[in-house]
């Protein structure tokens, strides 16, 4: 019977699996976390071996007062540039495949996915700054904060759709946001599971890193069927933007890490931390999501490795 498999096929689209799902597996739709609960003041609050400048010479005279102030720097630096990453990157992009120009899919589904998902990143800012705000507060950092466009993803999308207007400039947006949201829970993994940090900081990470991996499964499905609907110069464009967004997302972030140091008053230069950053193997990345869509779509994988 037609209708049957019209259902059948239905009940097996990953979208409507997600969507009747969103309320039971989201953080939004869960009790608000005990932040202040959940603080140990005797516990570090970001893992030593993710602060790049802990490592450059003269860090290892710096007091244990001063080495527990950078990082407690660094968890504000990581949690801005998750917020910038959703507000500057992501979520734009969720808002323009809701416009008509956009030759996205565009069925009830679809739209709740995209609702849901900006729903979800909204969440995710206000736990950034929920649990950034406890941090201030017992830490004393009331001033330490962070503008969206220092860190080098921002700055990589900004110079990708340079010179860009109209749909060329939707399209590098997208796939800058296909880079975000296939990669993201690998960025997210290692604070999530780090159990002798702050207890707030490793479950707010690990809830906001349990949604991403929804999140993952609907650009994948939306971006498949953009790129299925570009030509071939589109599709090009596309491809560029997605490897200057999966390099981006790799690349080091510089300045910040001087505001970070100075919290502790360790002076370091961005020369340094260029020096360092280029002596170091480039971080991986989790791109199974996005290796699922490159196969879908037949593009080679070779274009995205990482």
């Amino acid at each position: 019977m037609p209708g049957t498999a019209a259902r059948e096929e239905y009940e097996r689209d990953l979208l409507v699996q997600l969507t009747r799902r969103w309320g039971r597996r989201v953080a939004v739709k869960k009790d608000e976390l005990d932040l202040d609960g959940h603080f140990d003041a005797d516990l570090p609050d970001f893992p030593e071996h993710l602060v790049p400048v802990l490592s450059l010479p003269g860090a290892e005279k710096l007091d244990r007062d001063a080495r527990r102030r950078i990082l407690s720097a660094a968890w504000i630096a990581y949690n801005a540039k998750t917020a910038a990453i959703e507000d500057e990157i992501i979520l734009p992009a969720c808002r323009l495949m809701l416009q008509e120009r956009i030759p996205v899919r565009r069925d009830d589904v679809a739209v709740d996915a995209l609702h849901q998902t900006i729903i979800d990143e909204h969440y995710h800012i206000l736990m950034c700054h929920n649990a950034v705000g406890v941090t201030r507060r017992r830490r004393d950092m009331a001033d330490v904060r962070f503008a969206p466009d220092v860190w080098s993803v921002v700055q990589g999308r900004a110079a990708a759709r340079a010179g860009l207007s109209g749909f060329d400039r939707d399209v590098v947006d997208i796939a800058f946001s296909l880079a975000a949201e296939t990669t993201i829970s690998g960025f997210l993994s290692t604070l999530s599971t780090a159990h002798d940090i702050q207890p707030m900081n490793r479950i707010t990470t690990d809830m906001h890193r349990r949604d991403e991996s929804g999140h993952a499964v609907v650009f994948r499905e939306l971006c498949g069927s953009l790129y299925r609907n570009l030509d071939s110069g589109q599709q090009r464009m596309f491809r560029e933007a997605l490897i200057s967004g999966l390099t981006a997302f790799r690349s080091a972030d510089l300045e910040p890490w001087v505001a970070v140091a100075a919290q502790g008053g360790f002076e370091v230069g961005v020369d340094q931390l260029r020096e360092q950053a280029a002596a170091r193997p480039v971080p991986k990345r989790d791109t199974g999501p996005l290796q699922l869509l490159l196969d879908d779509l037949g593009i080679d994988h070779d274009l995205v490795r990482t």
